[in-house]
């Protein structure tokens, strides 16, 4: 931690990148199934697909191909340029997707330092201050280690009851992060952004 910037750690696959989309897209075209991913009620994925789902979930080309969740790349560079924040991003991946993950984030994050991606499944073992993620083993490990997760709503924890924050897009995470640690100056970044955007 630098300048006592809080610690973002962002997760990749369903938070920055489309993965359940471009998962279920990969098995019905290869099984010739019509599966969405309001069918993916469950992190199980082997109880929704079967046990073929293996062949795909890991496959290096379903990685490269994901379509950016809607805002998180504006969003995402946003709070990256600011200066207000100290961020990673902390993804789990299979062996044979590290590298196809990498190359997304240099093709659609290319500002983004590659010595800020973290490879680690056990997530609650990175320092951080506050965790966006999806995964709710993730959500609960980091919290019992002192940190603020926030719930990035997909399917598969939409219907979960729990007591943290949770965020239904970017721009919501964008609105709480800015209001939880820079209130007082909440006002001045948002009117910095609407003017960018015009």
């Amino acid at each position: 931690m630098s300048d006592n910037k809080p610690v973002l750690l962002i997760d990749q696959d369903d938070v920055l990148a489309e993965y359940i989309l471009g998962v279920t897209t990969a098995f019905n075209k290869k099984y010739h199934t019509q599966f969405s991913i309001e069918d993916c009620m469950s992190w199980d994925l082997c109880s929704v697909f079967g046990e073929n789902i293996d062949t795909v979930m890991h496959e290096p080309e379903v990685f490269r191909n994901l379509i950016p969740a809607k805002n998180a790349l504006q969003v995402f560079e946003r709070l990256f340029h600011s200066g207000l924040f100290e961020m990673y991003i902390v993804t789990a991946a299979n062996p044979r997707s590290v590298e196809a993950k990498y190359e997304w984030i240099a093709q659609y994050l290319p500002f983004f330092p590659q010595n800020r991606i973290i490879v680690c499944t056990h997530k609650f073992m990175i320092k951080g201050d506050y965790l966006l993620d999806d995964g709710m083993h993730n959500i609960y490990d980091f919290h019992k280690t002192g940190g603020t997760p926030i719930v990035f709503e997909r399917p598969h924890n939409a219907h979960l009851i729990h007591d943290f924050v949770k965020v239904k897009d970017w721009l919501s995470f964008e609105k709480f992060i800015i209001n939880a640690c820079y209130k007082e100056k909440s006002s001045e970044y948002f009117s910095f952004e609407i003017e960018e955007a015009i």
